[in-house]
């Protein structure tokens, strides 16, 4: 009897210790999704055909990238914020002529970039393909929401064949200018779909090659855990970087 008694006191540690560790590993699982909950928002897409306006509480007062240095000496975020002042064109000034097409980064940086340019059209949808970017550009059409400068951020869920991106930009052939955004994921796809991006732009007059990629590297603080969604310090620097590049003529 007492070898039973002592196998069962074994049997209850042993499933406490397992229900113990159970639930510390879900409330770690918990922790992660809220933090990568903080960057994509509660909604998965954020577009109001009505008002071309974000439903997003607005930007926090938090230190800006232009701090970010090194040994002492501002660095290339500095660079793009200040360049931001040369927007040439009444038509994006205010953003009115400009929409963005996207996936959860896109979402994530939508209250960035409805500070500076308040009248924009921004599309993202968490988990979107650029094989669905036809579509949505069809609809966006349709509606008169699609401006004269467009942007299109989409790559960090998988990558898409130089025919898909091909038919992308020829469905944007009628627009000014298309700003195409490499991406930057740790994924086996992430040097496939920034190839792709590169050279088939190059193949369209109207399209410019804003590469990220390249602007964020050595830049991990801006992200989080995830490698992929901005912290408000690398929204912000995101967002001039595209509003720079709208300033380009």
């Amino acid at each position: 009897m007492n070898r039973k008694n002592a196998w069962a006191a074994k049997l209850a540690w042993v499933i406490t210790a397992l229900t113990i560790s159970a639930a510390v590993i879900w409330l770690f699982g918990v922790m992660i999704q809220k933090e990568r909950q903080q960057t994509v928002g509660d909604t998965a897409i954020v577009y109001n055909a009505d008002a071309a306006r974000i439903d997003s509480p607005p930007p926090s007062s938090e230190s800006s990238p232009s701090l970010d240095t090194e040994n002492g000496h501002s660095v290339e975020s500095t660079k793009a914020i200040s360049s931001t002042n040369a927007e040439s064109s009444n038509t994006i000034a205010g953003g009115a002529g400009v929409t963005m097409i996207g996936d959860s980064v896109t979402v994530g940086i939508a209250p960035y970039l409805q500070e500076k340019l308040p009248q924009m059209t921004i599309d993202g949808k968490v988990g979107r393909q650029m094989s669905q970017a036809t579509e949505e550009i069809n609809k966006l059409t349709a509606m008169g929401k699609l401006g004269d400068y467009v942007i299109v951020e989409l790559g960090n869920n998988g990558p898409f064949s130089p025919e898909q991106l091909r038919s992308v930009l020829q469905s944007l052939s009628g627009v000014k200018r298309v700003l195409l955004v490499t991406t930057r994921v740790p994924e086996a796809w992430e040097d496939t779909v920034n190839t792709t991006i590169t050279q088939v732009g190059q193949e369209f007059p109207n399209v410019q090659i804003v590469d990220w990629y390249g602007a964020s590297a050595g830049k991990d603080r801006y992200f989080y855990n995830d490698g992929v969604h901005l912290k408000p310090a690398g929204s912000r620097y995101y967002t001039s970087l595209l509003v720079a590049a709208l300033g380009k003529e």
